[in-house]
């Protein structure tokens, strides 16, 4: 593929477990697409006989390309990526949205549109995915690696179908997404799909975008809306390569310190390892680093117990520190930016 003088094409994953209305969510996002705009869908069912493309609904402005019989997210990859060569330099749209089956891990969507080879001509977007409030109570789903991981990578968390399920089940559910480490870009709620054009945004401007709803009225209206995270740091500006964001704070006698890190920035794990165990006195300490072309690593650390798990988290680095003492910020940042380095891309083959 030839670089062009364009803007780069937006592209949105839309992801959710097996029947969470992902199909019913794009056709709706599809109604409301602006004039004049040319979009393009990939979608993979899991199956050998295609369905879901058929399910959607095309016309002169929208193009539709399924794959099935496996999952784009691993076994095939080099598909995907044919497709979307196909897809950029025949039909050159203006917007693409992918769809994964819901048996897939898209961590593996995310590093192709991210490496080598389509990062020069494609903007990722926040990655959404879609969840029914009621799976939360499926012993079986809960424990599935693969929605696990859905949830894991999600920029915005969409609760649909709330008109199937009762009150309890959407307060629980909305408390429990403003629990996760790191925190989301944005929560909706809402009933049949009714996306909003707004979740197409990109990450910088859902920052600006949030707003907080009363949960009650969120039930009771068939329009999406965005809710404003509450766990984590809040932060002002977007991180760039090799510049993190940072934000400290104390009170009850505790003192905080975070930072978010460009997605970009790697860590060298080992170094990552010796560093925290140099620090002390540490109440609290959690983060997630990436430490490597497509690994992940999230720290979790109470008093002297370091708990260190794969993670399919993608958006950035970031790591919260809460102390009894104060913390020297700038020198911390310092150490921790000594341990980054930029790796090297990620390919189909690695």
């Amino acid at each position: 593929m030839k670089g062009e003088e364009k803007a780069r094409v937006p592209v949105h994953v839309i992801t959710g477990f097996l029947g969470v209305g992902k199909t019913t969510a794009i056709n709706q996002l599809m109604a409301n697409k602006p004039e004049g705009e040319r979009w393009a869908l990939v979608v993979n069912e899991f199956g050998q006989i295609g369905v879901d493309g058929s399910l959607l609904e095309a016309d002169d402005d929208i193009r539709v390309k399924e794959i099935p019989g496996g999952c784009i997210c691993c076994a095939l990859g080099l598909t995907l990526s044919v497709t979307l060569v196909n897809l950029l330099q025949k039909y050159k749209p203006d917007r693409l949205l992918i769809e994964p089956t819901g048996l897939g891990h898209p961590a593996g969507i995310i590093d192709v549109l991210t490496g080598e080879q389509f990062a020069e001509f494609v903007s990722l977007h926040p990655l959404i995915t879609l969840v029914d409030p009621r799976q939360l109570e499926d012993p079986r789903i809960l424990a599935n690696e693969t929605f696990q991981d859905q949830i894991s990578l999600a920029d915005i968390l969409v609760f649909n179908k709330i008109d199937l399920a009762s009150q309890q089940q959407l307060d629980q559910a909305l408390e429990r997404a403003k629990q996760f480490f790191p925190p989301k870009l944005g929560l909706l709620a809402c009933e049949q799909g009714q996306l909003p054009l707004s979740v197409l945004e990109p990450a910088e401007q859902l920052l600006y975008q949030q707003q907080t709803i009363h949960k009650s009225e969120t039930h009771q209206t068939s329009q999406a809306s965005l809710l404003k995270p509450t766990s984590g740091l809040e932060f002002l500006a977007w991180p760039e390569p090799g510049q993190p964001v940072c934000q400290a704070g104390e009170g009850q006698g505790a003192y905080s310190s975070g930072w978010v890190f460009h997605r970009d920035d790697a860590f060298d794990e080992d170094g990552l390892y010796q560093w925290i165990d140099q620090q002390k006195g540490l109440l609290r300490l959690k983060g997630v680093f990436r430490v490597g072309s497509r690994e992940w690593r999230s720290f979790n650390q109470v008093g002297n117990e370091l708990v260190v798990q794969p993670m399919a988290y993608r958006r950035d680095s970031r790591l919260e520190i809460i102390s009894e003492q104060p913390l020297n910020a700038q020198q911390m940042e310092k150490e921790l930016l000594a341990l980054t380095y930029k790796p090297s891309p990620a390919t189909l083959f690695d």
